[in-house]
């Protein structure tokens, strides 16, 4: 039977031991060097939580911490969407619109981060530039009831109703 390393060094990168110094230098011959990233992304699960509970300033300052951290892109980029949302919650208006603008040039991939800077411009009386961005959330997420819905906001507003508040996308 062959004895091989790579089950201990899984098992110790998880649990944060360290490996008798012949099995650490067999598996880091036989394995690329393993990135482990997990406080900062409990940042932004904490964060994620508060902005659900309605805490926008707990939720901010869970944000910024995973921000000082190890992120990737993509975790990145949803600490900037949530400081926007967490300033879209306060109609901090130009902070948000900073943070979604950030997030966007991070990911512009991500359809949420254009319907919340959507909601911005809508709730700032900018209709044409609100009904832009939920085009653009649209393209990438055609299915999306929530952009839909912002849309019909939008539309509503243009024609001079009054209509509800654009419901605004969690830090996904």
């Amino acid at each position: 039977m062959r004895l091989t390393y790579r089950p201990m060094l899984a098992l110790a990168c998880v649990l944060g031991t360290a490996l008798p110094a012949s099995a650490d230098r067999m598996a880091s011959e036989a394995m690329p060097k393993l990135e482990i990233i997990l406080r900062a992304s409990e940042f932004l699960h904490k964060g994620n939580e508060l902005v659900i509970r309605g805490d926008a300033l707990g939720a901010r300052e869970e944000y910024e911490r995973a921000l000082r951290g190890e992120l990737t892109m993509h975790q990145r980029a949803r600490a900037y969407n949530g400081l926007c949302v967490t300033y879209i919650m306060e109609e901090e208006w130009v902070d948000a619109l900073k943070q979604c603008n950030t997030a966007i040039a991070i990911a512009p991939n991500n359809w949420r981060f254009y319907n919340n800077r959507g909601n911005i411009y809508l709730e700032t009386g900018e209709i044409d530039r609100a009904q832009e961005e939920y085009q653009r959330g649209l393209e990438l997420a055609p299915n999306s009831i929530v952009i839909r819905n912002n849309i019909e906001l939008a539309d509503g507003r243009a024609r001079g109703l009054k209509v509800d508040a654009p419901q605004t996308t969690r830090p996904a």
